[in-house]
């Protein structure tokens, strides 16, 4: 039996009635990650957009399992995450942007669109860049960090290592997801066993590596900006993003009560 299925045989035995009469059903998900793999680069819209995208959807007579489906349901997925582990992931836009273009030769093609359009207008460009030109402009950088990444030159701390890992284990015959970019636009963090960190509606986000609790709003609406095979609605992605620099904040977790 399924947990959904066991609260939905009897909400008011199972979630009381305050709770079942305010949010209809389990208001909230605990999970327990184990993440080998990277996961995908994503965005979670806030309530109103989320009640808007599920209507919409419904209008539209998308199937609620269908795989071009954006809202699952009618709820927001702010999340609060707690390392298990040494723990990496990306988090919001960093505020070295414009000296990482000029770091990297691939990204400096891009530098008077930055100047000019900010964080949105570069991001949308990246992400709307025909699949050809991706290949073309990440190639020439792949063969430069792929073999350092085998090498166990690269530190986990910079964009190259994750990048080349992308590369090696999403990227085939030569098709390079757009998720890299991001990468590079990011802010890379290091949270060690016991610290945490809150991720809001609109922030751009993504697991790298490591175990963690997290505690979240009850929903499954995910928008996607890459490093994975699923369904990526650009426009919706960008509509729900927040452009907004991000200066994180870590937060120190009493892992021994009291």
């Amino acid at each position: 039996t399924t947990l959904l299925n066991l609260v939905n045989s009897d909400k008011l035995r199972h979630l009381g009635n305050p709770t079942a009469g305010k949010f209809k059903g389990l208001p909230f998900l605990l999970k327990i990650l184990d993440v080998k793999d990277m996961l995908s680069i994503q965005v979670h819209p806030n309530k109103s957009m989320a009640e808007i995208g599920f209507e919409r959807e419904n209008q539209l007579g998308i199937a609620l399992d269908a795989p071009n489906r954006n809202y699952k349901d009618d709820n927001h997925k702010p999340e609060m995450m707690v390392a298990l582990s040494e723990f990496w992931l990306l988090h919001g836009f960093s505020n070295h942007i414009a000296q990482t273009i000029d770091r990297y030769d691939f990204l400096k093609p891009f530098k008077s669109l930055y100047e000019e359009k900010g964080i949105k207008g570069l991001y949308g460009h990246l992400l709307n860049l025909p699949q050809q030109e991706v290949n073309l402009v990440l190639e020439k950088h792949a063969q430069t960090i792929i073999p350092l990444y085998q090498d166990g030159k690269l530190p986990k701390s910079g964009p190259d290592f994750w990048a080349a890992r992308a590369m090696l284990n999403l990227c085939k015959d030569g098709q390079y997801d757009k998720g890299i970019f991001s990468i590079y636009l990011m802010n890379i963090l290091h949270l060690k066993k016991g610290e945490g960190i809150f991720q809001g509606a609109g922030l751009l986000h993504a697991y790298l590596e490591g175990q963690n609790i997290e505690l979240m709003s009850n929903s499954d609406n995910v928008l996607r900006a890459g490093l994975t095979n699923k369904y990526i609605d650009i426009p919706e992605l960008l509509a729900q993003t927040s452009f907004d620099i991000t200066i994180p904040i870590l937060l120190p977790v009493n892992t021994k009560g009291g």
